[in-house]
């Protein structure tokens, strides 16, 4: 005899845990090895440096949120320049899309003129901040003084997810 079951977390504990890699920059191979996004520009007014959809093509309740983050930002006024940047996140509810959440606290750094500045951010997202996929998730930044200052991601920035389908999407 079949028994129907509802939907518990017991049977959600049983699905199979699924894997999910998002290279959140892509493209042909690079000559020098080294890839990014294309550049935007930034002086005193916040702008996204990078925005992507995380969709794995199926809503996964998530058990673990793994990220590797690396940004290059350069001066090109001629003059020091000085920028806030971090990274955030949002969750896809059907049509719903929620506020962002910051998942990098806001960092400050001052970049003389004409320099690069690289920085890798990697570790892993509390799940409490983002239960489930897909998501979005953006670099923001922001100049402190009135400069022309360009940002960009590195193509071996990634988003792995962990979790389990949620039945029914």
């Amino acid at each position: 005899m079949r028994r129907e079951v509802s939907d518990t977390p017991i049977i959600r504990a049983l699905e199979p845990v699924q894997t999910f890699i998002d290279k959140l920059v892509s493209g042909l191979v690079a000559t020098n090895g080294v890839q990014y996004s294309p550049v935007a520009t930034f002086g005193t007014i916040a702008v996204a440096i990078l925005s992507k959809l995380i969709d794995p093509g199926m809503e996964l309740a998530l058990s673990q949120i793994e990220v590797g983050l690396t940004q290059r930002f350069t001066e090109r006024a001629g003059a020091t320049g000085t920028l806030n940047y971090s990274w955030q996140v949002r969750r896809r509810d059907g049509g719903t899309t929620a506020a962002w959440a910051t998942i990098t606290p806001l960092l400050t750094k001052g970049i003389a003129s004409g320099a690069n500045s690289e920085d890798t951010l990697s570790g892993f997202i509390a799940v409490g901040t983002l239960p489930a996929a897909p998501f979005d998730i953006q670099l923001t930044a922001l100049g402190l003084v009135a400069s022309s200052m360009t940002g960009e991601v590195k193509s071996s920035s990634y988003v792995k997810l962990v979790g389990s389908v949620i039945p029914g999407t």
